[in-house]
C-alpha cells in the first residue's frame, strides 16, 4: 500500500502536463468560456420550498457542468437539453478544450465553494479526486443509492477502496460513467469476405489476413498507432495476459510486470505487424492518420476507439461506406481477447451545498436510465449501459459497431490508476517509440521501461517486488 499522499496539487499539476496522452480526446479548440445549455432561471442554486399536496413540484436549483469539447460533446449537449425539457430542471454547460479541463476541476476543488455541480473526469485523472475525498461519494449524497446492474463500471472506475488505495469491486462508488469509449477492432469486411477470411479471434489470425491483403502503397495490410503508442500497445498486452503494473490486492504490493513473457509477445507482434505491413511513417501515426487511411481506403484492418466508427459509414468523408466491420480486439488465442477503456467518469465537488448535490445527483440518475441512454447513443454519443448495446446492436445504422461494443464489454481491462500514472504512460509511449524507430530492441524497451516504472513506483512510496532478473 502506499505511504500517505501528500502535495496533491503538485501531483495534480504535474498531471496537465501529460493529459495530452490519452487517447480519443476532445479537440484542443476555442473558448473556455461557460455556455449555457438553456438559460437558467436563477443566478444562483436557492432552496426549493416544499410542494403542497396540490402543486407540482418545483424545479431542482440549476447545475453546471464542466465538460471537455470533444466529438461526443453534440450527443451530450442533446442529453442536456432533453433532460431539460423533461424535468424543467435547468442545466448550463462549461464546455472547455481537453488540455483546460484538469487545471479547472482542481481549481473548483480547491475553492471554498465550487462553481461546478458536476466535475468530468478523465480515466487518468479521477483517482486524486476519489483518493483525497475532493468528490463526495454517491452514497453520502443519497444513502438509498444503488448502481443500476446495466451500468458498466470499466473494472471498478466508479469505485475507489481507501484501504487498498485503488479502484476495486469492494470500493465505494465516487463517480458515475458518462462515457464509454473502449477500442475496437476496425477491418474491412468486404475484402475479409472476398478473401474467404473470417473476422480475426487471434493476432496469428490478423496476421495471415494482413500478409493477404497487403498490396501497397494502395492497400496496408495492418496499421498500428504509434503517436502516441501505450494505449494500443496496452491492449496487445492484455491480449497475451500481461499489464504493465500488477496490484497483489491481498499484500498491497506491487509488481512491474511490462517485461515479462507477456509483454516480450505482445511488443513482438505490435512491431512486426506495424513494421512489416504499415505504410511507410508507420513510426508516426497517430488516430487521425489511422482513420483517414481507412475512409481512403488504404487500410485493411486496426485498433481504434469504438468512437471512430460513425466516421467509416459517413459518406461526405468516407470512400468505404458500409465496407467496414467491427469486432472484439483479438487476443493470443480464441476467448483471451481484451479491449482497454478510456473512458470519461462524472463527479459532485466535496465543496458544495447539500442542495447543490442533490441536484447534481438528480441529472446523473437520469442520464443513466436505459431511455436516456438511449436518446444518447442515437445522439451519436458512446453509453455506458450493456441493454443499450445490445438493442442498438440490431440498429441498422450503428448496429455493425453497437454489437462489437456489446460483445467486447466483457473483455475491459483498465489503465493503471494511479496518481503516478502519467510518468509511467510516458516511460512506456518514449521507450516504445525507440523500439518502433529502431533506435533500441524490443527486448531493451521492455527492460528499461521496467527499470524506469520500478523507480518511479519506489520513489512514491508503494511497496514494490524487486524486478525479475
Amino acid at each position: 500500500m502506499k505511504k500517505a499522499q501528500g502535495g496533491l496539487f503538485l501531483t495534480l499539476s504535474l498531471l496537465v502536463v501529460f493529459s495530452f496522452l490519452l487517447a480519443a480526446c476532445g479537440p484542443a479548440a476555442t473558448t473556455e468560456a461557460p455556455a449555457p445549455t438553456q438559460a437558467a432561471t436563477e443566478e444562483s442554486p436557492t432552496e426549493a420550498a416544499a410542494p403542497t399536496a396540490t402543486e407540482e413540484p418545483k424545479p431542482l436549483p440549476p447545475i453546471t457542468i464542466l465538460i471537455n469539447e470533444s466529438p461526443w460533446l453534440a450527443g451530450f449537449e442533446a442529453l442536456v437539453n432533453k433532460y431539460v425539457e423533461e424535468t424543467g430542471n435547468q442545466v448550463n454547460l462549461n464546455r472547455t478544450p481537453f488540455p483546460g479541463m484538469l487545471e479547472k476541476s482542481r481549481n473548483a476543488v480547491q475553492a471554498s465553494e465550487s462553481e461546478f455541480d458536476i466535475l468530468t473526469l478523465n480515466e487518468q485523472w479521477y483517482m486524486q479526486f476519489y483518493a483525497d475525498g475532493l468528490v463526495t461519494p454517491i452514497k453520502e449524497i443519497d444513502p438509498n443509492f444503488e448502481l443500476d446492474p446495466q451500468v458498466i463500471e470499466y473494472e471498478w472506475a466508479t469505485r475507489w477502496d481507501p484501504e487498498l488505495g485503488y479502484s476495486s469491486e469492494n470500493g465505494e462508488i465516487y463517480g458515475l460513467p458518462i462515457n464509454g469509449n473502449i477500442m475496437l477492432f476496425f477491418y474491412r469486411k468486404d475484402l475479409f469476405e472476398a478473401r474467404g477470411l473470417a473476422a480475426p479471434q487471434t493476432w496469428a489470425d490478423v496476421e495471415a489476413a494482413a500478409e493477404a491483403l497487403q498490396d501497397a502503397p494502395n492497400m496496408y495490410g495492418y496499421v498500428i498507432r504509434t503517436n502516441p503508442p501505450n494505449w494500443e500497445f496496452q491492449g496487445f498486452l492484455a491480449g497475451y495476459g500481461g499489464k504493465l503494473i500488477t496490484l497483489d490486492e491481498k499484500t498491497g504490493e506491487w509488481e512491474v510486470t511490462i517485461n515479462q513473457e507477456a509483454g516480450q509477445k505482445a511488443l513482438a507482434t505490435w512491431l512486426k505487424l506495424g513494421t512489416t505491413y504499415g505504410p511507410p511513417n508507420y513510426a508516426d501515426i497517430g488516430q487521425p492518420d489511422m482513420a483517414s487511411l481507412m475512409m481512403a481506403g488504404n487500410a485493411a484492418q486496426f485498433v481504434l476507439v469504438g468512437a471512430s466508427a460513425s466516421d467509416f459509414d459517413n459518406a461526405e468523408k468516407s470512400f468505404v461506406v458500409g465496407n467496414v466491420g467491427a469486432t472484439v480486439l483479438p487476443g493470443e488465442m480464441a476467448g483471451s481477447n481484451a479491449t482497454m477503456s478510456g473512458i470519461w467518469v462524472m463527479g459532485v465537488p466535496h465543496n458544495l451545498p447539500d442542495e447543490r448535490k442533490q441536484a447534481a445527483l438528480a441529472f446523473l440518475n437520469w442520464a443513466l436510465t436505459k431511455d436516456a441512454q438511449l436518446f444518447y447513443a442515437q445522439a451519436g454519443a458512446i453509453p455506458v449501459r450493456q441493454d443499450v448495446y445490445e438493442e442498438m446492436s440490431s440498429d441498422p445504422t450503428r448496429g455493425w459497431w453497437m454489437k462489437a461494443m456489446a460483445d467486447s464489454t466483457p473483455f475491459i481491462h483498465a489503465q493503471p490508476r494511479l496518481a503516478e500514472t502519467p510518468q509511467i504512460i510516458e516511460v512506456v509511449d518514449r521507450r516504445l517509440k525507440q523500439a518502433v524507430a529502431g533506435e533500441i530492441t524490443a527486448e531493451q524497451a521492455l527492460a528499461e521501461a521496467a527499470k524506469e516504472i520500478h523507480k518511479i513506483l519506489t520513489d512514491a512510496g508503494y511497496k514494490v517486488k524487486p524486478l525479475a532478473e
